[in-house]
């Protein structure tokens, strides 16, 4: 393990010790969905349906974000599966610190990286790209709300959360190249047009999803494979 992880969860465990009023509060704001994906959905409606003269390409754009977040969440689970397993924080008996509880149920589940970051980090760099004052909202957002409350409850090594966040963006950027975009966006823009309301049932869907922080789907998934 880094020093620079240790240094960092050694910061966040001593501020716990001082103000254990805390971390209920920080509890909170990590498991809530409303405080996290909730934000970031709100965002993307708010900019779907702000009048510009930039609108199509906005839409375009938050589309291709859309869907290429998605693609970030299930590369991120494949490299968790594919990399060697990487033990919590709060599992870790060579750090020694006693976290907060509430998480022990991913225990099982490798740390490195985290989804959290490449989800959030890929729709904030596409939200910045379509404004750069929600898109500083929505990064202030994953960076406060999201990542430092994983580091405080011992749920993901900063380290965990900076490569995902550098995946997040990544994809973020790559999604939104003109290319990849007007190839992800053409069947969208089609089914859009010829069918609305199928269009704006599968939006909510998704931007639900992203509030849910695709446990819903993840849940259901699994469930169809073990049975």
């Amino acid at each position: 393990m880094f020093l620079f992880d240790t240094s960092i969860i050694s910061f966040f465990h001593q501020i716990s010790l001082q103000f254990p009023q805390l971390s209920p509060l920080i509890v909170i704001v990590s498991t809530n969905g409303l405080l996290k994906g909730g934000v970031i959905s709100a965002l993307v409606w708010w900019l779907w349906f702000k009048p510009s003269e930039f609108s199509k390409l906005i839409q375009d754009r938050i589309i291709s974000t859309l869907v290429i977040s998605g693609i970030s969440i299930i590369l991120a689970r494949v490299l968790a599966h594919l990399l060697p397993f990487r033990i919590r924080p709060f599992a870790n008996p060579e750090i020694g610190l006693a976290f907060p509880p509430g998480h022990e149920t991913l225990e099982t589940w490798s740390s490195f990286p985290s989804d959290h970051a490449v989800l959030f980090f890929s729709m904030a760099t596409g939200i910045y790209l379509c404004s750069r004052f929600l898109g500083s909202l929505a990064f202030f957002h994953a960076i406060v709300f999201v990542c430092l409350p994983r580091i405080y409850l011992g749920v993901h090594y900063p380290t965990d959360l900076l490569a995902g966040g550098l995946i997040g963006v990544g994809m973020g950027l790559l999604g939104n190249r003109k290319t990849v975009r007007h190839f992800i966006v053409k069947p969208i823009n089609m089914l859009m047009r010829k069918n609305p309301s199928l269009f704006y049932a599968s939006f909510f869907l998704i931007t639900y999803q992203i509030a849910d922080m695709f446990d819903a789907s993840r849940s259901l998934v699994g469930f169809l494979i073990k049975h």
